[in-house]
């Protein structure tokens, strides 16, 4: 396979780059020099900066190739007319993850449709594990840290010596160091701007006009830049030792800074350092940050490993503490949507003393049977063969999707047998779900982690009857953000439980590799519920949940309205219905929103 040789020679190319010159220009793909806020929210949409397919995870990438070399470079900042090497380096790693998926292309998909179907849920499984990168905001990242962990500080710090608000609080450093060493850049620059409105080229004393500049430009100005510069994107080892003392200031630089060469690291497909060790030492003093959400999410990931692994005693203590924390998550998030309208039960059973069921919820004519998995997603293999055989193995398990899917048509099944049906939660608890012949059962899957091309389309790789429909699953970020979305554009728990009815009705006909898509394309895109046959929803880097988050935050910020070319969209009247389909006029519901107009 030509992908290993490409990866050697790109290795061998980064041995002459420096450091700080490849991590600028990775960090400037994900930071803006803003002038105002529409500048700011820009930052989200990092596609409109590189020609990469998986711009985020493709820098990672190369963050963690670059720090798996040594450093043979003069220490020289690049010039100018040397920049063209990151054009260079983009192309090769570009060409090294498309070699990486032909290799679940390479089939005769007419001759061996199984294994054309074996390969496709492969490649899914492949790129939406290597490829997609971080998707939570970072509040969310910290909230979920702050759930799951809380409660588990004595033995984190057992292993670590560090407590659960020492890493919080560490990022906070960091992110805090990371904006104030923007800002003075920012400043720096617009000083100097605001000098050049006040140079005069047609003074009548040019000579003298111009030295006058020169030498503000010289002075305090060239200095202020110069030690922003310096200053940009770093953090000093020092200040982390003065925050939170010797032992644990220089146990949290050792668990996530990375030096170079420290680590062998080659393949696409292989352990990243960088992922693991997001702050990049460029002296003894000093690391880089690429951008402050590295962290946050090797932080994340790092508490999660030390608390699960194996050689822990307390390992299943916790990861059963895990389960009920993530479905107390989930109904917290269930009754943000259907409030006290609805009846809500938990570990419900068909029989005293037989397996539990995670969530059932009545709500009018619809009963909710919602199983709740907290597994992760397990790493899968390059081979198609075996990738397939683990993916199909792992999403059938009980601990996956397609063993939560078959747990609620279980319960399904026996609700169904009486009109009266009597059950039983927390035990021992006994409650009847009256009149069932006129309700119509939804099967959820609500997962901790996101699972996904496979999760967004089960049909894929699930085992079904044909009689029986299939489940909607969504992940616990998405769900939050799903929860924004429903209120930002005031909709109802009726307009989400019909937007989970048409989910699961037209679920093989939906292609998208994210559920946020979908229910954007649902609500703000009139023609997706009349639409028949295939449907599909690109991913459109700007979307509806980054308007909500930066208005939240005081930015304006636009998006892509029209997540599909179909129809040309028409002036609406404020007196005309809504065309969300709440049922209410323009001027009530929508106008103003920038959804519409």
């Amino acid at each position: 396979m030509t992908y290993g040789r490409k990866d050697k020679k790109l290795k061998e190319k980064l041995n002459y780059i420096g450091t700080r010159d490849l991590l600028g220009m990775i960090s400037i793909h994900f930071i803006t020099f803003a002038n105002n806020a529409e500048d700011v929210a820009m930052q989200a949409d990092i596609f409109n900066k590189t020609k990469l397919m998986s711009p985020q995870k493709q820098y990672m990438y190369l963050a963690g190739l670059l720090m798996s070399t040594e450093d043979k470079s003069d220490g020289s900042i690049m010039k100018n007319e040397e920049s063209g090497i990151f054009d260079e380096l983009e192309n090769d790693v570009q060409e090294i993850t498309q070699e990486y998926i032909k290799t679940f292309l390479n089939i005769d998909y007419k001759a061996e449709p199984d294994n054309a179907k074996r390969n496709l849920v492969s490649m899914e499984a492949f790129t939406s594990y290597f490829d997609t990168g971080i998707l939570r905001y970072p509040e969310q990242t910290i909230e979920l840290i702050r759930e799951l962990y809380a409660d588990f500080d004595l033995y984190l710090e057992e292993m670590t010596g560090l407590v659960l608000e020492d890493f919080i609080s560490f990022y906070q450093l960091v992110y805090d160091t990371f904006e104030e060493t923007m800002n003075a850049s920012k400043y720096a620059v617009e000083s100097i701007k605001r000098q050049l409105k006040y140079f005069n080229p047609f003074a009548i004393d040019i000579e003298r006009e111009y030295e006058r500049f020169l030498s503000f430009a010289q002075g305090t100005a060239s200095i202020n830049l110069q030690n922003a510069m310096d200053n940009l994107n770093t953090i000093k080892s020092a200040s982390v030792i003065e925050m939170f003392g010797a032992k644990k200031g220089e146990k949290l630089l050792d668990i996530f800074g990375l030096y170079r060469a420290e680590t062998d690291f080659l393949y696409y497909n292989g352990k990243n350092p960088f992922a693991d060790k997001p702050l990049c030492w460029i002296d003894k003093e000093t690391l880089f940050v690429v951008h402050p959400q590295f962290l946050l999410n090797a932080i994340y990931n790092y508490i999660t490993d030390i608390l699960e692994s194996p050689k822990n005693s307390f390992a299943d203590k916790y990861k059963k503490s895990k389960a009920d924390i993530v479905e107390d998550l989930f109904i917290k998030l269930l009754k943000k949507i259907f409030g006290e309208e609805a009846k809500y039960h938990t570990s419900v059973c068909e029989e005293r003393g037989t397996k539990e069921h995670d969530i059932l919820i009545e709500f009018k004519d619809y009963i909710l049977i919602a199983e709740v998995k907290a597994s992760k997603v397990r790493e899968p293999f390059f081979n198609p063969e075996k990738g397939y055989k683990r993916v199909h193995d792992h999403f059938n398990s009980d601990s996956g999707i397609g063993g939560a899917y078959e747990q609620a048509i279980i319960l399904k099944k026996f609700i169904e047998t009486k009109n009266d049906t009597i059950l039983f939660e927390n035990k021992n608890k006994k409650f009847v779900v009256e009149n069932v012949s006129n309700k119509k059962i939804l099967p959820i899957v609500l997962t901790l982690n996101q699972f996904g091309g496979l999760a967004v389309n089960t049909s894929m790789i699930l085992k079904k009857e044909d009689n029986q429909p299939y489940p909607w699953v969504c992940n616990w970020h998405d769900l939050e953000n799903i929860i924004e979305i429903l209120q930002y554009l005031n909709k109802k728990p009726d307009d989400f439980i019909d937007y989970i009815v048409w989910r699961i009705a037209n679920h093989p006909n939906v292609l998208s590799s994210d559920e946020l898509d979908v229910i954007e394309g649902y609500f703000i895109n009139s023609y997706v519920k009349e639409k028949k046959g295939a449907i599909y929803f690109p991913p459109n880097g700007p979307s509806l949940i980054d308007k909500i988050y930066f208005e939240k935050h005081g930015i304006p910020y636009e998006f892509p309205r029209e997540k599909s070319p179909v129809h040309k969209k028409k002036k609406i009247g404020r007196n005309d219905p809504c065309p969300c389909n709440s049922g209410k006029k323009f001027k009530k519901c929508c106008i103003g929103k920038g959804i519409y107009d």
